[in-house]
């Protein structure tokens, strides 16, 4: 199964410098009737492309059949084009950190859209308390590093708390305004007013739970001039924000993740591989998974590869392995 039509095609701008994103998301089929939705946990996940310049975008095979296991598994599904990509707007920079603010700013979007999508499951005839929200961090190749560098959660939940107040012109404002727009259109049994203010983000600490999922990760030297996200400056309501998060080991090790590498990955050797994620399933208390795919390459292309990788992603949603 590979990625359906979206059910929901839109822009936001980011938070970087306003440029417009092209943005999908995926409902699963338990979604489409609301009445009928089971109570528990919202689930969803963010999966993001490879380098825009080598001909990435959200229709890549491997986010297709990704985001499709995902689909299936009843996760609402969030793709995105970086900055360059497809018909978003800008360039792909040098740096990196535009495209940073990119997966942040859809973070953010995704955030606000399952807080709104909790809050209006509960304002249903059936009512009552619908559980928690569990929320995929995810992407492939240049997509998963950018992923593995995002800021905390807790950092986010205080740029989104703010950044809701401010005036409509912000970025962050009016990706808040999407976010409730896309929440109303995913459920137009709930009660309109509901949907109609900004959420309180504070609760969100609480209920969150973060994964992440990274699909063929590039290591240095070739994400060497990409690891170096200490900081992300934002503009919220006219103001420069500094937003500090976690280094990339903590998160990786900290978060449940999966990741999923060949031994014939050309951009980066399986030894590297290997030590990178011998070193991150070693740290105390770590919950990372790597898992070596043998006879795979960098593309997931090879004879029997993909089905492998699919298996074992459905193997780890279902036991949280």
């Amino acid at each position: 199964m590979y990625l359906s039509r979206p059910s929901f095609s839109f822009s936001i701008p980011s938070i970087h410098d306003g440029c417009q994103l092209e943005c999908r998301v995926y409902l699963p089929r338990h979604l489409e009737n609301v009445e009928s939705t089971p109570a528990g946990p919202v689930q969803a996940a963010i999966f993001a492309h490879p380098y825009a310049p080598l001909g990435g975008c959200y229709d890549d095979p491997v986010v297709g059949f990704i985001g499709g296991e995902l689909q299936n598994a009843g996760y609402i599904v969030g793709t995105f084009n970086f900055r360059g990509a497809g018909g978003s707007e800008g360039r792909t920079s040098w740096t990196a950190k535009p495209e940073l603010s990119d997966y942040t700013s859809f973070y953010g979007f995704m955030l606000y859209y399952l807080q709104e999508l909790q809050l209006a499951r509960g304002s249903l005839p059936d009512g009552g308390d619908r559980g928690n929200i569990d929320l995929i961090l995810g992407g492939y190749s240049y997509g998963s590093m950018i992923a593995s560098h995002v800021p905390s959660i807790d950092v986010m939940i205080d740029l989104l708390q703010t950044g809701a107040t401010t005036s409509p012109g912000t970025p962050i404002y009016q990706i808040s305004r999407e976010a409730r727009k896309i929440a109303a259109a995913s459920l137009p049994g709930a009660a309109e007013t509901r949907i109609q203010r900004p959420a309180d983000m504070s609760g969100l600490r609480a209920s969150i739970s973060i994964s992440c999922l990274l699909m063929s990760p590039l290591l240095p030297p070739v994400s060497s001039f990409l690891t170096v996200f200490s900081s992300l400056t934002v503009n919220v309501g006219g103001r420069s924000a500094q937003a500090r998060g976690a280094s990339s080991a903590d998160q990786l090790s900290g978060h449940r993740t999966l990741a999923l590498f060949g031994d014939e990955d050309t951009f980066t050797s399986v030894r590297k591989l290997q030590r990178w994620s011998a070193e991150l399933g070693s740290m105390p208390h770590s919950r990372f998974r790597g898992c070596e795919i043998e006879g795979a390459g960098h593309f997931w292309r090879e004879d029997g590869v993909e089905r492998e990788a699919r298996q074992i992603l459905r193997e780890w949603l279902q036991y949280k392995i």
